[in-house]
């Protein structure tokens, strides 16, 4: 009888496993009539490391998906920044990489810490250059108006300079000659007074560095646990997104509703170590959908094969 039980037992894992295999490929990555748009980071690395693979899928799936723009969350250039707006590395790191007919949208980047080993004006002052790089400042906001049919709601994205605000960034600043430049308690007053006069109904602020990680190489950022995250939590926010550590990681903390992200690397994943906090985490190279509905928000882990890994939804 034991034998015959446990014969049952496989034969429903190898039945079963096929469906659950295939739910992350059949996830409804968006929202019929929603706002869609692309989250990626640490895209650099002249098309090795699965970059080529990764670009190859955000363009494949842009067209499908509805894609409005892209966010670019840090370190576009690995591994010293550009030194100029006339860099080669524009065009081996991103142009040539991010080719795709569909992806000839508007980017909206941030700095990186990679991007402070080199000229980081040259990165603002690339906006002239390239019709889709769109940087107005190394912080600043956009707003994407609610649906006049009611499909999808108000959200207001905070692009952030988070380099400035971590310690030992200023403490190398021979590795990184522009960073004593930077006022960040201005650029805390900034957020501080924008997110208070936000009206829209979900606010997701983007930086490059993770304010909590769980992974070999790096840990929680205490600068941003004390400057940034009180903020955050003060004002509501909605979604926290990061990369720089090259993970999917999905995190939640008690006492905030804030969803914290680390979205995986364009290029050069890491393994991740799964935390009490840890709602998902993956190694797997990749970008993100983040889908805005009726009173939802919907973010999607996209791995280098095209596949949905994970997602969540923040509803109001």
């Amino acid at each position: 009888m034991k034998n015959k039980q446990i014969i049952l037992l496989v034969l429903a894992v190898l039945f079963l496993s096929p469906i659950f295999a295939q739910r992350g490929a059949t996830t409804k990555i968006v929202f019929d009539d929603g706002f869609n748009f692309y989250l990626a980071n640490d895209l650099g690395r002249n098309g090795s490391y699965f970059q080529k693979d990764v670009a190859e899928v955000m363009g494949n799936m842009a067209d499908e998906l509805d894609i409005e723009f892209v966010v670019a969350a840090g370190d576009v250039h690995h591994y010293n920044g550009v030194q100029s707006i006339n860099d080669p590395i524009w065009m081996t790191n991103y142009e040539l990489i991010y080719s795709h007919g569909d992806l000839q949208v508007s980017w909206y980047p941030i700095l990186g810490n990679h991007e402070y080993r080199g000229n980081t004006q040259a990165v603002l002052d690339y906006s002239n250059v390239s019709r889709r790089w769109e940087m107005p400042a190394r912080y600043y906001v956009k707003h994407i108006e609610a649906d006049s049919d009611g499909d999808y709601s108000s959200v207001d994205i905070f692009f952030l300079d988070t380099s400035p605000l971590i310690n030992k960034y200023h403490e190398e600043s021979d590795k990184y000659p522009d960073i004593q430049k930077q006022d960040s308690t201005a650029q805390l007053r900034w957020l501080e007074k924008e997110l208070a006069q936000s009206k829209a109904e979900f606010k997701i602020v983007v930086g490059h560095h993770p304010i909590y990680v769980s992974e070999k190489k790096r840990v929680d950022e205490k600068d941003l646990v004390k400057k940034l995250d009180p903020i955050l939590r003060r004002h509501n926010v909605d979604i926290y997104a990061a990369g720089h550590s090259h993970t999917f990681q999905h995190l939640t903390k008690p006492n905030t509703g804030v969803q914290y992200i680390v979205n995986g690397s364009a290029s050069k994943g890491r393994k991740p170590i799964k935390g009490p906090d840890t709602q998902f985490c993956s190694s797997d190279e990749g970008f993100s959908v983040i889908s805005v509905g009726k009173n939802v928000v919907r973010m999607t882990f996209i791995n280098y094969k095209g596949e949905p890994i994970y997602y969540f939804d923040v509803k109001k």
